[in-house]
């Protein structure tokens, strides 16, 4: 009974000292300091180049740089084949080396929330083939609010259009763009753009100003040049293998292009297509078109296993000829296509974006220097086509005028020995054929046609790099 009572004893201690503890608690008044929260972690990241990252806030700084030799040869330097107007003198072509900035950009992208985004990036351009001036203007100028399965983009950007337009140039197969491609008027340009896309499709519409962002109008102008356009996208199968991608990718694109009205329609001189030539160190010469507004699709295919792709574009422009000038006498149709099919002995793959059915970069396997390693490589061969002889772009039914039909061959090669880098090697031949014609009237020489036929050939080597 002692133990008991002892035990018992204890524990009624125990609870009155706790009682007391608890009620001097109650008791005190001292206000409790509550520590401040830690200031935000700032980390940097390297994706090409350093990017600053605190909570959702994204900051990287981008550029690239390309820098091309061409050695260029050309039948003739002028559409004509003549030099001189009076006497008329078949000066003949020179061709040479010349070494020359391609592009050169520099800029910034990142995001204020996961879901606010923006991309500023300024192109300089260090001159063309009869100057030296130096250029900047507006490349990517956009903000984006991004979802999780859509996105809405005002600002200057192609996040709608062709898939070879897409394709940064950084990432493309060859040194220039196809003939369609640069013809047809695709790019970055002002305006508005929502895109969706699920795991193996995308769909974008979009509605821009043809008129790039450096344009000085005003109202009195009337009003600007516009297009309105759509592209769809679908991989019916797509898998990312140890050995690389297995991808088959089809899309289309569509456009529809006004020039304006009132005096907008001649600010910038009428529509027109000018394809780029493979080398820009000589003119295609192969301009034709003064139209005020267009029709555009085009279809796509792009298939890739493994180490081995091919992909191509088929389009059709549909042109309305334009009251205000008479270099074409009636409406007409171009079309053109391109096919392009490359290897990788090292065996990397093209990687895919699903979300906007376009490819990016090739990160090698295994770097120069490392294991023994070389990079990655890549061997490529293009043929296209684009028809131009349409009556419509002729200036009269017996002068062909620019009316012209351009193939080309392109075979290359492509060195990426670090992520990053790259070094490509491109053999061009382009074969412009003139409309077939009699007349007189460019040339003032009897039996001599106005345009003559030319050969293009053309080596160009590219050293490459972003960040």
């Amino acid at each position: 009974m002692k133990k008991k009572h002892a035990l018992l004893t204890a524990a009624v201690g125990a609870l009155g000292m706790a009682g007391g503890g608890v009620a001097h608690a109650q008791q005190s008044t001292a206000p409790v300091a509550v520590p401040p929260p830690p200031p935000p972690s700032v980390t940097t990241a390297w994706v090409g180049g350093s990017e600053t990252r605190e909570e959702d806030r994204r900051f990287h700084v981008n550029g690239r740089f390309q820098y091309d030799v061409a050695d260029t040869q050309a039948d003739h330097c002028s559409a004509t084949g003549f030099q001189n107007s009076s006497p008329l003198t078949a000066t003949p072509c020179l061709d040479g080396v010349r070494s020359y900035a391609r592009r050169a950009f520099i800029g910034a992208d990142g995001r204020l929330t996961n879901n606010w985004r923006y991309n500023v990036k300024f192109d300089i351009s260090f001159g063309n083939v009869s100057g030296s001036n130096v250029q900047v203007k507006a490349d990517d100028f956009y903000l984006e609010y991004a979802a999780q399965d859509w996105s809405l983009i005002i600002g200057n950007n192609n996040a709608v259009s062709p898939m070879e337009d897409r394709d940064s140039s950084l990432n493309i197969p060859f040194n220039e763009r196809s003939f369609l491609i640069s013809a047809s008027g695709v790019g970055k340009k002002p305006g508005i753009d929502f895109i969706t896309n699920g795991g193996n499709w995308s769909w974008g519409v979009s509605l821009q100003s043809n008129d790039g962002l450096e344009v000085n109008n005003s109202a009195a102008n009337g009003t600007q040049s516009w297009f309105a356009a759509t592209r769809f996208t679908w991989a019916p199968f797509y898998e990312q293998t140890p050995d690389g991608v297995e991808l088959l990718h089809l899309g289309l694109y569509g456009r529809y292009r006004d020039n304006g009205d009132g005096a907008g329609n001649a600010i910038n001189g009428l529509l027109n297509y000018n394809p780029g030539a493979l080398s820009t160190k000589s003119s295609n010469n192969a301009q034709v078109g003064a139209f005020d507004r267009d029709t555009f699709w085009d279809a796509e295919a792009a298939f890739q296993w493994n180490a081995f792709g091919a992909d191509a574009e088929y389009g059709q422009l549909d042109s309305h000829d334009s009251p205000l000038n008479a270099t074409q006498i009636h409406n007409a149709t171009a079309t053109g296509y391109y096919l392009d099919v490359f290897w990788s002995p090292t065996g990397e793959s093209r990687r895919y974006n699903a979300s906007d059915g376009s490819f990016g970069a090739i990160s090698p396997r295994r770097t120069l220097g490392s294991d023994g390693g070389i990079g990655h490589i890549m061997l490529s061969a293009r043929y296209e086509d684009l028809d131009l002889t349409a009556s419509g772009f002729r200036k009269s039914a017996t002068d062909g005028g620019n009316a012209n039909e351009l193939t080309a061959y392109t075979l290359g090669v492509t060195w990426v020995p670090v992520s990053h880098v790259k070094f490509q090697l491109n053999y061009s031949h382009t074969k412009v054929n003139y409309a077939d014609t009699t007349s007189d009237e460019l040339s003032a020489v009897a039996g001599v046609q106005p345009n003559q036929d030319n050969n293009i050939n053309a080596v160009t080597f590219r050293t490459q790099f972003d960040w």
